[in-house]
């Protein structure tokens, strides 16, 4: 009995709770209070905080989290679809596999991105010379043989319509600080570089805001996760209705086959 007693007192704690007696809270926040007064991107700030977020804050994580939802058939939609032709008695799988494409190429540049630019914040200092930083370590990971994140795009080649939309929202609403800053100067300080244009992103911009929000490189994937989810809820509800992942596979076979 002493030993159940002390394995329920060091039970593990978070932000959110339930008991038998007490209510479910969000960060000591009622849920039944919550509803209706507080949106999704509400409540997920609340949790992620530990307080309620101001207006300006949601507004600005909404639109960062609706911004990458959604972007057409890319590796993790497509798992998603093949998942849910697989077997598609299984809605969690179907979204489960969506996510673990989630990677270096797809939104897990965002945390890259927000790396990159805690580094030329971190070392231009506070009211520091961010392009001589900025271009310092864009020499850093060129030298180094890797891609820069932040800029470039395989399916946007001229214009990431997304950048300019965010960042004139996070201006709107007084948010933008020397991470957004920094991002700023880094297509310049790029094309110096290489000789050549490359569009900046949404993954760059995404990680600038989230940076200048308070979030850790480490911790803003979590955003894309969740905005994900929503998209790959959405692929595989669509691919029920309007097969396309049997089309695709079988384009596939045919491909492998004309090679052998």
């Amino acid at each position: 009995m002493v030993a159940r007693a002390r394995r329920h007192a060091e039970a593990p704690r978070s932000s959110g709770g339930v008991g038998a007696e007490t209510p479910i809270t969000i960060a000591g926040h009622d849920v039944v209070e919550l509803i209706g007064s507080a949106s999704f991107t509400d409540a997920l700030l609340l949790g992620i905080d530990g307080k309620r977020p101001d207006p300006a804050r949601v507004r600005v994580v909404d639109a960062v989290l609706v911004s990458i939802m959604e972007h057409g058939i890319t590796p993790s939609s497509l798992a998603t679809r093949l998942m849910v032709d697989g077997a598609p008695e299984s809605l969690s799988g179907a979204v489960a596999a969506g996510l673990l494409a989630v990677g270096s190429r797809f939104l897990g540049t965002i945390e890259d991105a927000a790396a990159m630019l805690e580094r030329i914040v971190e070392a231009a200092g506070p009211g520091g010379d961010l392009r001589a930083s900025c271009a310092a370590e864009v020499t850093r990971i060129l030298d180094a043989g890797d891609r820069v994140p932040g800029v470039g795009h395989n399916l946007h080649r001229h214009v990431d319509p997304r950048v300019e939309a965010l960042s004139a929202l996070v201006r709107e609403e007084g948010i933008g600080g020397r991470h957004l800053a920094a991002f700023d100067l880094l297509p310049g300080v790029v094309e110096q570089r290489l000789g050549r244009k490359l569009v900046p992103n949404a993954a760059g911009v995404i990680g600038a805001v989230l940076a200048d929000l308070g979030y850790s490189a480490d911790e803003v994937r979590g955003f894309a996760l969740v905005a994900r989810s929503a998209g790959l809820f959405a692929h595989a509800l669509d691919e029920r209705k309007n097969p396309r992942a049997r089309a695709i596979w079988e384009s596939a076979n045919r491909a492998q086959g004309s090679q052998t």
